[in-house]
């Protein structure tokens, strides 16, 4: 007969188990880094991001950059449209 303590071992050990498997497939996710500046209106913003895949990555670095230097959603929406000054990608 397995004691009550041994079967809370063996719960606790299967829970940490499963979190570390969630938290690694969550990471892996985010293998691509990429750092976008972008010039819009006179201003220069850089900005990081992390996603799956290179465009994933660089369109969220483009808009976070773009809402750093727009105040409304036109200038927004021209922002994200124009070409970046710089993008570098690793992965």
């Amino acid at each position: 007969m397995i004691s009550i303590m041994s079967r809370t071992y063996v719960g606790i050990l299967i829970l940490l188990s499963f979190i570390a498997i969630v938290v690694y497939m969550a990471m892996k996710q985010f293998e691509t880094r990429c750092r976008v500046c972008v010039q819009f209106n006179g201003g220069t913003v850089c900005e990081v991001a992390l996603a799956s895949d290179p465009p994933s990555a660089q369109q969220q670095a483009m808009t976070s950059a773009c809402s750093q230097l727009t105040g409304s959603v036109t200038d927004s929406f021209n922002c994200t449209a124009r070409a970046p000054l710089s993008v570098e990608c690793t992965e």
